[in-house]
């Protein structure tokens, strides 16, 4: 279960600046950083029958590098704190298209059932697949340790685009990678109070759908 607090920021400077405020310097140590860019394709069937499900199928390619297909599926958001979990499984691949059943073979073994993540992709198997949206971002990583606890803070740049239209990407995401989720909330709460944010309400793939014509059934 992936356990990861989303806070939206007013500009790019306010992002960037985060990381060198003495209130965040003198409570985190930074143990690695890296920075990337990412290419995102959202797929889906014509009538989005995954959103239905509210589930995710990604294809990220991390330009300079290979490619990352990832699942994502019934994922929950604590309005009061801003946690979203959800199951998620990921496959690195040099294969630019998605192939079910690699997938499935790839991520038997992942911390996260399989089952559910056959639930999702096995019923697309008959389906026509297709590219619904996409967002285009660079990404700056900060592994941490905040209290007993080790995250990735990471500050996104970039937009969502989808119909032709486009929003901008100017956010904080906070992931767990061990310890406590008290931790993460905590550390979701001091950002905030520092600087104003607000907790993030929709997901990038959300805010790439919100620019798309309804679906005509």
């Amino acid at each position: 279960m992936e356990n990861e607090i989303k806070l939206t920021f007013p500009s790019d400077e306010a992002l960037f600046s985060v990381m060198e405020e003495e209130w965040l310097k003198s409570c985190v140590t930074v143990l690695e950083k890296k920075t990337e860019t990412y290419e995102n394709r959202y797929l889906d069937t014509p009538s989005r029958y995954l959103s239905g499900t509210r589930s995710t199928m990604r294809i990220r390619h991390v330009v300079g590098s290979n490619y990352i297909q990832t699942v994502k599926t019934r994922g929950g958001l604590d309005m009061r704190t801003g946690l979203s979990s959800h199951y998620e499984w990921n496959r690195r691949t040099d294969e630019r298209d998605f192939d079910i059943d690699a997938f499935l073979s790839s991520v038997k073994d992942q911390e996260d059932p399989v089952e559910y993540a056959a639930s999702v992709l096995i019923p697309l198997k008959d389906k026509e697949i297709v590219e619904i949206c996409r967002t285009e971002f660079t990404r700056t990583t900060y592994l941490v340790r905040f209290n007993s606890s080790e995250m990735e803070i990471c500050l996104d740049s970039g937009k969502c685009l989808g119909g032709g239209k486009h929003l901008p990407i100017c956010e904080m995401e906070i992931e767990l990678t061990s310890g406590k989720v008290e931790d993460i909330k905590k550390l979701g709460e001091l950002v905030r109070m520092h600087t104003s944010v607000e907790y993030s309400k929709l997901s990038k793939l959300a805010r790439c759908l919100s620019l798309l014509p309804e679906v005509r059934s």
